[in-house]
């Protein structure tokens, strides 16, 4: 296995190096522009902003077929997102930094509204424009939830020309996914997008004590986008996404740790997972003389239902109703220089409430009145009433001395949460009340970077950088005892050296960087002393170390290839459970050694009167080991998925085929244990398509 990413990596950038001195240098029709970060929030470019960036540009994020924050696995250095057996629970992590429960450790914004809660992080992707990637903690300028990194999602903007679209592929496991897209100007000033989108499939996995598949799902989704220009200073956008996403979930199999191999999915309650996921965003922007002022103002409305039989076995034990509904407002203010500006400064104003709801019921069958000592057949139900706000400043400047410019930055983070908590028992048709209670919490913190950077010349960009980051403290939903209630706060100090370069007339783009990472009072995921549930203690103290290598070329006008790799080396300090299970010196779970990335696209221009190009894709994705567990005895050895495209282009109309995990490979996609088992979901098989895309 570690022989093929080296094989397709010598494939792939051979002939690159044997064009070094020819094509690249003569051929300067064509290279690959250059690209304005929005996220930094002052128009800078990604050659000379200091910090670890990816971007991922339309045409890529629909050539390798991205269709989801999951599909960034690997096409980003150190980014790894496992899936989790439905669109719940979507962790990311970045650099090792990650939260398996909880509020996310990395932020992801999508059209300039936040996402706070994580089930709403795994939506579809469609009319994607861009996707920019920050590693390290962004606490500065982004704040809440940025510990590990931040993510921003762009889609199309609405255009000056009338535009109508159809894209949609087949697949197997009768994968199919249609989206309509129309593009409208209203006069000079308006101008106005439509997107529908169906998407839809029949399940990988098989239920073997229903029979039926365990993980179908069907999606529905749209999104409108209203934009005002009226002159060169001054422009609104308003943008409105809705998704209903029901899903079949849960493909979890029992898994034999000694021997590496997973049984049949075979439980005896269906469960489902069904979301309905609402964004509204509202941005303004004013160009002055000598600064841009802008706003903007998200709301985000949640509502989903979860049915699991949490023991994933025949017997009838444990299963689980949960609603919830999340109401999410947020509102931004920021003033920042104007582009090439001597001194490059931003300051800002940033505040959220949110109003979370969750009901729970867990029936506990039969089978559970043996297997766990009950006096009989019992219902627990428990309500959580839980309103967050914050509010938060900052600054940031960068100030020229020769070649030199030195950045700082600070932000001041205040955040306060309340819960009353309702639990009610069901037993002998009888309804106990069991406990119940209120509680506020209150977190405040100051959040300094500091970055130096060195230009010796126009190509070459070199910086070192020191960043605070931090995430609040907060309520666990699952407790048995009092002071497992709450957890505390955690932070890290990112310690990051980097260098960024452009080679032969912009036909080659370097970029590397070196980082360590301090993480402290680190919020740990732990099961219940029942086992039944989970819940986060501030248990750990951890380093992660590592390196990233993005390269982009063009060989030839018609040829792009990319490298993006990492590694990470992720491992408690200090993490003593008990005087049973010391975890000091073993690795972090859920965090690849290693992530490879590495793929072309090549357009073969024809002659013929109907069919202009042919282009083909292939990339390959490689995740080194990863360990499960904080005790490091379960893991997925390192593996990797081939993916390809092509695409026959005509005038208006586009098809061709695609595949995903083209080499079939065997591998876990997510592993955990819970009332004395351990389960796996296993990865995706070989998916293969078709695929036809129409302009009018």
């Amino acid at each position: 296995m570690k022989s093929k990413p080296i094989i397709l990596l010598s494939i792939i950038l051979l002939p690159l190096f044997g064009l070094a001195q020819s094509s690249l240098v003569t051929h300067d029709t064509l290279a690959i522009q250059e690209v304005v970060i929005k996220a930094a929030k002052v128009g800078s470019t990604l050659e000379k902003m200091p910090a670890s960036v990816s971007i991922l540009q339309k045409r890529n994020i629909q050539t390798q077929q991205i269709n989801n924050l999951a599909e960034l696995s690997a096409r980003v250095p150190n980014l790894f997102m496992p899936e989790h057996g439905s669109r719940l629970t979507s962790s990311i992590y970045i650099r090792g930094i990650g939260a398996r429960i909880g509020t996310p450790s990395v932020g992801l914004y999508v059209d300039n509204v936040p996402y706070f809660e994580k089930g709403s992080f795994n939506f579809a992707f469609y009319n994607v424009s861009k996707i920019e990637v920050l590693r390290g903690p962004q606490g500065t300028l982004y704040g809440r939830n940025t510990l590990g990194g931040l993510i921003k999602v762009y889609t199309d903007d609405p255009g000056n020309k009338q535009t109508l679209s159809l894209n949609t592929e087949y697949g197997n496991y009768n994968q199919l996914k249609s989206v309509l897209h129309y593009n409208q100007p209203l006069g000079n000033k308006f101008s106005l997008t439509a997107d529908a989108v169906y998407y839809h499939n029949d399940g990988y996995f098989v239920n073997q004590y229903t029979t039926k598949t365990a993980d179908k799902l069907n999606t529905y989704s749209g999104r409108i986008k209203l934009s005002y220009h009226p002159n060169s200073r001054f422009k609104l956008q308003l943008t409105t996404m809705y998704e209903q996403n029901n899903q079949l979930g849960y493909p979890y199999a029992i898994y034999d740790k000694e021997n590496q191999t997973a049984s049949d999915v075979n439980y005896n309650r269906e469960s489902s997972y069904n979301r309905g996921l609402l964004s509204t965003g509202l941005y303004a922007e004013y160009t002055g003389n000598n600064f841009v002022l802008t706003s903007a103002t998200g709301f985000q409305h949640l509502n989903d239902d979860q049915l699991i039989d949490q023991d994933f076995t025949p017997a009838s034990l444990v299963f689980v109703e949960q609603s919830r509904n999340h109401n999410t407002i947020t509102q931004e203010f920021t003033i920042h220089s104007v582009e090439n500006a001597r001194f490059s400064w931003v300051a800002g104003m940033f505040g959220f409430l949110q109003q979370a709801d969750k009901n729970v019921r867990v029936d506990y069958g039969e089978d559970a009145v043996t297997v766990f000592h009950l006096p009989a057949v019992m219902s627990k139900y428990k309500s959580y009433n839980q309103p967050t706000r914050g509010m938060a400043g900052y600054g940031q400047i960068g100030v020229p001395f020769g070649n030199f410019t030195a950045t700082a930055g600070a932000r001041i983070d205040y955040e306060a949460s309340g819960l009353t908590y309702n639990y009610d028992l069901e037993l002998n048709n009888n309804l106990i009340h069991k406990d119940d209670f209120e509680n506020n919490l209150h977190f405040s913190q100051f959040l300094p970077k500091f970055t130096l950077s060195y230009q010796p010349v126009q190509t070459i960009n070199t910086y070192l950088s020191v960043a605070k980051g931090y995430k609040a403290g907060g309520f666990n939903s699952t407790f048995e005892s009092d002071e497992d209630q709450t957890y505390e706060p955690e932070s890290s100090l990112n310690y990051e050296l980097g260098i960024k370069s452009t080679w032969f007339n912009r036909r080659l783009i370097a970029n590397a960087s070196l980082f360590y990472i301090d993480w402290k009072n680190q919020q740990v995921y732990q099961t219940v002393p029942s086992g039944q549930g989970a819940m986060i203690k501030n248990a750990g103290h951890s380093y992660s170390k590592g390196i990233e290598l993005e390269l982009r070329a063009l060989p030839l006008n018609n040829w792009q290839v990319w490298l993006g790799a990492g590694y990470t080396e992720a491992k408690y300090i200090d993490y003593v459970r008990d005087s049973s299970r010391v975890y000091n010196d073993n690795y972090l779970p859920y965090v690849p050694n290693y992530t490879l990335n590495v793929g072309s696209n090549y357009a073969f221009h024809l002659n013929t009167g109907w069919l202009k190009q042919i282009v083909v894709n292939a990339n390959y994705q490689y995740f080194g080991k990863i360990y499960w567990n904080d005790d490091n005895s379960a893991w997925q050895k390192a593996y990797g998925l081939l993916n390809g495209r092509v695409s026959f282009v005509t005038g208006n109309i586009d098809f061709g085929v695609w595949g995903k995990n083209i080499l079939n490979t065997n591998y876990n996609a997510y592993y955990f244990s819970a009332l004395g088992h351990d389960y796996v979901e296993l990865g995706k098989p070989v998916q293969f398509g078709l695929f036809l895309n129409l302009k009018l």
